[in-house]
């Protein structure tokens, strides 16, 4: 399932790959397919069996606000 997290407070390259790195080592089955600093968005495709909260949770690990997921 597709879905897009939009991320507040992301600032740089550095930013963009951390939030790549938590995403795919740190929770199973999940793909990134795009993360968009400008845009303040990461697209990733996500198995049903991982949680939204689970998301916020690796989002926020990185001290970065997850403002909506669409």
């Amino acid at each position: 399932m597709k879905k897009r997290l939009m991320v507040e407070g992301m600032h740089c390259v550095n930013c963009v790959k951390g939030l790549n790195d938590v995403l795919t080592e740190d929770l199973e089955g999940v793909k990134v397919l795009e993360i968009s600093l400008e845009g303040k968005y990461a697209d990733i495709d996500v198995d049903d069996k991982v949680s939204d909260d689970q998301l916020k949770a690796a989002v926020e690990e990185l001290g970065f606000e997850l403002k909506e997921i669409k």
